[in-house]
Order: C-alpha cells, then structure tokens, then sequence
C-alpha cells in the first residue's frame, strides 16, 4: 500500500503568461496535487484561466504587480521569453531560487543575436548571422551569403511575426521598416528537414531528451509535427548531443525546445531555442511517457524527471491554425472523434486570427501512410 501525505496548503507553481503553453503546463501541475496561480495580461478569458487556481491580471512592464505575484507562489516559471531582462534579475534579487529557468539562463538568450552568439561561442555550428542597422549592412552580408535571405526582429517574434524572407534587394528595401527594434539578418540555409527536440533539465542535473521531431513550416509558423522524424541515427545521436550541451551551456532549469536545420550533406545547424514548453513537443501528451509539460513541472519543482519514451510507433501532430479574423469556430468536431487514436486538443482561445494555434490533434498509430491519410481527412476542418 502506498501512503501519499501532502501538507494542507501544497506547493503553488506560477506562471508568468495565460496561453496554451501556461494551460497544459497548469494542468499537468494539478495532476501533481499543486495549485497554480496565473499573472495573466489578456482582458479576455485567457486559455489558462479556464483551468488555473488563481488569476491575478496585471501588466508585463509593472514590477511591483509581478513581485506581488511572485511572493505568493512558491517557484515561478514562464509562458514565453518576452519578459524585460531587468524584471527578471529584480525577481531573482529579491526572491531568489523562485524563477526558473533564472534570469542569467535568459540573459545568454534574451534576444536572438545574444542567443546566437552565446552558442557560436560554445562551439555550436548556427546559422550564419549578423547585427544589422540598415539596409546596406544586409546588402553587405548578402555579398557574402547571397539572397535569399531571412530578416528578423532581435526580440518578440514568434509564430511568423517578426521573420521575412528576402529574396533580392528590392523586397530589402519594401520590407526593411516593417521590422522593429534591434535587427539581425541570417543566411538561408537550403535545409532539407528541419527538427525539434526538447530537453529537460532539473536543479540536480538530472536531463531527459526527447525523441526528435521533424516540424514541417508554412510562413515560419509550423502545421505538422511527425514522430520520430525519418534521419539517420548518426544523425539524430549528434543532434541529441549538440541539444544537451547547449541545455548545460545555458545552465538551464526546465524543459527547452531546440530547433535545427538538417542539409542534404548532412551538416547540422542550430537555429533557435525556446526555454519553455514548445508547440513540436505538444506530441508527447499522449505519445510519451511523460509529457513536456509534465517534466517541466518536475524540472522546475526540483522532482525527478520521468521517461520521454514514446507511447506509440509513430505519432503524427497537426495545429489548428485560424483562417480568418473574428469568432472562434471549429469545423464539425465529429470529423476529429470519429478518428481512432486521435486526441483533439481545443485551447479556449475566444477569438481566432489569421495563423494563430487554435488547438492540436494528435494522432497514435503503426502505419504511417494510413495516419497520413486520416489526417488529410481533416482538411477545412480548422478555426474560422
């Protein structure tokens, strides 16, 4: 028999950040038996207040509101890596081992060119890269690496927003301003499968990997996720490695998704990382042993990690992306429960926009072209 004996008030987890990511990460919390409390910003009903312990609302750029915050929960973690490097540091000088992942974990990775220059130091191959303030410095790098060309914001970009492609200098010039704040310009690399894979990590330098995934991007925002991606297992084994290095250069605590471009000569580069639960990864509800966002939890609470070996032989991940602006509106849900092995997640969002993740559907199977198909089965079933 096995005795569980939880003090009466439990550990309070909070997240920074009310999306999907701060939803399935509350949820996996609650499996524990831990509350979770939200700083959320959104005047709406955010996806992660439909299932938070607390909400407290407040604004991003207000210290006090979010120490407030802070000194209410036992350990605090983060949705996304937009939050000012200053507040972070203020949070672990003033109450500190509570954040994780650390403020000096985001200070290595705080915006894209620190990011790529904190790997490139460590030994890790990126993408070419270089810090642009005008259109000739791009003109200049272009001399050296051809169009085309991606152009990026430095900080606050995701899901498509913040990314251009360049092909030649006349879209340089039409799309240069659209971009804001410090910009950086990278080489396109002619990648023939891009791949994720997540890593856990805990304060006791315990580090589970997770099986790669080849993510299949339209617009720079991802529609597919396949598991475990078709590669070579030289391969997959070098970019395991690159992965769990660059977890330990960061000194990180929590689960980080690293993103890597594959070329036909078989040369690895690294893209990007997000220290948090990743879309790639959403997967692993269902097809692993322990979810992302279950080890997450267990990462930045200091817990034992738990297994990321897959459930299934093949796993096939499809978003729901909305089409349109206005009101939230799935197609007939039918055509999703009427699929075996499938598991439809729908995020609350009340309003869909152009591209925004709407939901998920996971789909477990042994024959992939059969699962191929049941998926395109669902096509013109998304958010309106």
């Amino acid at each position: 028999m096995i005795i569980l004996i939880m003090k009466k008030n439990s550990k309070i987890l909070g997240i920074l950040g009310s999306g999907q990511l701060a939803r399935m990460t509350a949820i996996a919390a609650q499996q524990y038996g831990y509350s979770v409390y939200i700083y959320c910003n959104d005047n709406h009903l955010s996806p992660a207040e439909h299932v938070a312990t607390k909400t407290i609302k407040g604004n991003f750029n207000d210290l006090h509101s979010i120490m407030d915050f802070c000194s209410l929960c036992d350990v605090v973690t983060l949705e996304n890596e937009f939050i000012d490097q200053e507040i972070l540091q203020y949070i672990d000088h003033h109450q500190p081992k509570k954040l994780f992942p650390d403020s000096e974990t985001f200070k290595k990775i705080g915006d894209k060119i620190s990011e790529k220059e904190h790997f490139q130091s460590h030994g890790l191959r990126v993408t070419p890269f270089l810090k642009v303030k005008s259109i000739s410095d791009v003109l200049a790098f272009a001399e050296i690496h051809s169009f085309p060309l991606i152009l990026k914001s430095a900080k606050g970009g995701y899901d498509g927003f913040g990314n251009l492609t360049i092909k030649n200098k006349d879209e340089l010039t039409n799309n240069f301003s659209k971009l804001k704040g410090d910009l950086l310009v990278e080489a396109f690399i002619p990648y023939e499968m891009e791949c994720a894979i997540m890593v856990a990590r805990n304060a006791d330098d315990q580090i589970v990997s997770y099986p790669i995934a080849h993510t299949i991007q339209e617009n720079h925002i991802c529609h597919f996720v396949a598991v475990p991606a078709q590669i070579d297992s030289i391969i997959a084994l070098e970019i395991e490695k690159m992965a769990i290095k660059a977890m330990k250069t960061l000194n990180a605590v929590g689960i980080f998704a690293f993103e890597f471009f594959i070329t036909k000569d078989k040369e690895i580069y690294l893209n990007e990382s997000a220290p948090r639960p990743h879309n790639s990864g959403h997967y692993s509800i269902e097809g692993c042993e322990t979810s992302q966002f279950s080890n997450h939890v267990r990462a930045v609470l200091n817990l034992p990690l738990g297994s990321p070996a897959l459930t299934s032989k093949n796993i096939l991940m499809l978003n729901l992306l909305g089409t349109q602006n206005g009101p939230a509106l799935l197609g007939p849900l039918n055509s999703f429960f009427q699929i075996e092995k499938g598991y439809l997640h729908l995020y609350g969002k009340m309003e869909s926009k152009i591209g925004r993740k709407m939901g998920h559907f996971t789909l477990l199977g042994d024959d992939l072209k059969h699962m191929e198909n049941k998926l395109k089965q669902l096509k013109g079933c998304y958010y309106l």
